[in-house]
């Protein structure tokens, strides 16, 4: 312990920029889209050198009517917009897919129980580092034993924290494969253990009528025979039987040759020659109270070295004991943390920093507007920009008259082109647009009906026709009102329809009891 502290005081100040690096480094990782956001936004707007005075010195436009500085503009948000425009329903899928595969309540080990056990099992592996460093380089000096010692002690450390952390998750992802197995068996099925194919976190509900096993199986990667697989589990107790028994035989060794090396010196001291230099011992002592002085210095001697061995042997079992304890402490912490599920863990980071649906829905609604908010900004800087460079160059009007309205040229709109040209929609746009327009187009089909029946009266003139889709609306309508509420696209759209409900339902109430008398009498003729 004392060559370990002088060591780490020895290189305090390389250690300790190490340990900083590494916390930077896992702050950054954390934090990286706040951390990579910023800098984009600072990368935009730098004078001279910035994405905006670079994109303004490009005029060319493309077919659709897009500057290509705008859209290279807008493709630089577009990521981060894309990983905030989350539906509600993607926390519904998150809870769903972790409830079915048995999974909701787990946790991720945190940052905090990484670095404890890292730390615990550094040290016990520093303990026997040092002794297997004076064999791994023999003839060293103090000095580069010690360096050898930590360099071995971090080798095992690591490996021994990978193994043990990913046995206790194959312990978990086999108890989960037993469960399958044992309620497949105790069902009257006749179907084979196969697994849904079409189940994903996207597509949740593809499996909603399946029986319990199979919602497990098809979440969860197994073998063709859907049988418990232990060869991490193997590999990790072999090496922690070798490291460990390993171990505890070098540290014996090491100590029966010290301890034998100084029963030898206690030895030569008890039966040396009388030192002539002592005035005392001029005198001859008799021969045989000599040798039983040597005897009982000689017995004394291997009582001492009896036990050294035995106390030495006895500290390194405990030592054993405690490294075993520990390595079955990180399964059980690799067993009671983590995800086996395929997508369980990508469930996971979605939903647990939220308690239900509404915390998750205004948490990306936040999100959401504080990006395209900037982006729009920065969009709408490069069209002025823009325009107050090619005002003094181009001679085409409608050119400048084009960039200085904007023509719809948003951020929102660039975002919904380009989930349009992809053909790929996120959760909200295939889900919740799905459910809206089918109700809209029920309600609209029942008017249309019940206008052609005969005996039906005749609809007001004045009633407006109920939109199913964003595309019964006008497009200057929607950016109009997208522009003075400060709203994305189809939060905009979902308004403008429930507005035209409520004026068609309005409107209907506005009949008179006289003209609602007349219109019974009509069709009862």
């Amino acid at each position: 312990m004392d060559s370990l502290l002088s060591a780490i005081n020895e290189y305090r100040i390389i250690l300790g920029a190490i340990v900083l690096t590494l916390v930077a480094v896992l702050l950054v990782r954390k934090f990286w889209q706040e951390v990579s956001f910023f800098v984009l936004r600072i990368r935009m707007n730098l004078p001279f050198i910035g994405k905006i005075a670079r994109l303004t010195k490009n005029p060319g436009r493309d077919e659709s009517g897009w500057f290509h500085s705008e859209k290279d503009l807008c493709g630089e948000f577009r990521p981060y917009f894309t990983d905030v425009d989350q539906s509600p329903k993607l926390y519904d899928n998150c809870k769903s897919y972790l409830r079915k595969v048995e999974e909701l309540g787990r946790k991720k080990l945190g940052v905090f129980g990484w670095v404890a056990i890292c730390i615990m099992v550094f040290i016990e592996a520093m303990g026997f580092s040092y002794v297997l460093a004076g064999f791994t380089i023999p003839g060293a000096s103090e000095s580069l034993q010690q360096q050898g010692a930590i360099g071995i002690a971090l080798l095992i450390s690591g490996l021994l924290v990978a193994l043990t952390h990913n046995t206790g998750h194959e312990l978990h992802k086999n108890s989960l494969v037993n469960k399958v197995r044992t309620w497949w068996s105790q069902t009257d099925t006749k179907d084979p253990m196969h697994p849904n194919q079409e189940v994903s976190l996207e597509h949740d509900t593809k499996d909603d009528q399946d029986p319990a096993w199979r919602r497990i199986l098809s979440r969860v990667d197994t073998n063709a025979s859907v049988k418990p697989s232990f060869k991490i589990t193997v590999c990790t107790a072999i090496f922690v039987i070798l490291v460990g028994v390993g171990a505890t035989y070098v540290r014996g060794q090491v100590l029966q040759a010290e301890t034998i090396e100084v029963h030898k010196a206690d030895i030569a001291a008890a039966t040396g020659p009388i030192n002539s230099a002592d005035p005392y011992a001029q005198s001859a002592f008799p021969q045989e109270l000599q040798e039983s002085q040597k005897e009982a210095d000689t017995a004394v001697a291997d009582q001492l070295m009896d036990a050294n061995l035995k106390g030495g042997w006895a500290t390194f079992i405990v030592l054993a004991v405690i490294f075993a304890f520990l390595q079955i402490l990180g399964v059980l912490i690799g067993y009671k943390t983590g995800f086996a599920g395929k997508e369980a863990e990508t469930a996971y980071d979605f939903s647990h920093k939220f308690k239900n649906r509404d915390e998750f829905e205004a948490y990306h609604e936040r999100k959401r507007n504080f990006i395209s908010q900037v982006a729009q900004r920065s969009l709408t800087k490069l069209q002025a920009k823009m325009a107050e460079r090619l005002s003094k160059t181009a001679t085409d009007k409608g050119l400048l008259k084009t960039l200085g309205e904007g023509n719809g040229r948003t951020f929102l709109a660039y975002a919904r082109k380009d989930n349009q040209d992809k053909g790929s929609y996120d959760v909200e746009s295939s889900v919740e647009r799905r459910e809206r327009n089918a109700k809209l187009a029920e309600a609209h089909s029942d008017q249309a009906r019940s206008s052609a029946s005969p005996t039906q009266p005749e609809t007001p003139a004045a009633a407006p026709e109920l939109a199913t889709n964003d595309q019964d609306l006008a497009e200057e309508d929607i950016q109009q009102w997208m522009d003075k509420l400060g709203w994305d696209r189809q939060r905009t759209v979902d308004l403008l329809i429930k507005q035209r409900e409520k004026k068609q339902a309005a409107q209907k109430q506005e009949v008179s009891e006289e003209e609602a008398l007349r219109m019974m009498e009509v069709a009862s003729k």
